[in-house]
């Protein structure tokens, strides 16, 4: 007999350059029935191109469920490495096909000047690779 836990999904995203989107092409468990938060944040790489403790949206991500089916609409992306850095999630509802597909793209918004990519679309050396993981937390049944 199976019962409804809660359950925290990760997916990580690398950006990989400055100016080019990171699609989300992933297909969500089979065990996952309702999608009740959502949060999203700087795994690791950021603080190699900024001093700063904290900044607003490093980037925005928007995500599709059920292939395609729900748009849940565009998120901001922070980078906060101070201590009393929020962890909420975003409240959603959203129920889940079986073995559906979450969709989606992530834009870098900050480190997208000159500094970081040429005109000819070299990275230069102040560019450092990051990730971004989102948390989907749901409810499951396995």
């Amino acid at each position: 007999m199976s019962s409804t836990r809660v359950i925290h999904h990760p997916v990580q995203l690398i950006v990989r350059q400055p100016l080019t989107p990171v699609n989300i092409y992933t297909v969500l468990p089979g065990h996952i029935r309702r999608v009740v938060g959502v949060k999203v944040v700087h795994s690791v790489g950021v603080h190699l191109m900024s001093t700063d403790m904290y900044l607003p949206a490093i980037g925005y991500l928007s995500l599709e469920f059920n292939n395609r089916n729900y748009h849940m609409g565009h998120i901001d992306v922070p980078f906060d490495n101070r201590a009393e850095a929020s962890d909420a999630y975003l409240d959603t509802q959203i129920d889940i096909i079986p073995d559906s597909l979450l969709s989606g793209h992530y834009e870098n918004n900050v480190f997208t000047g000159t500094d970081y990519q040429r005109a000819d679309g070299t990275i230069t050396d102040k560019w450092s690779n990051y990730i971004v993981t989102i948390y989907l937390k749901a409810l499951s049944d396995d």
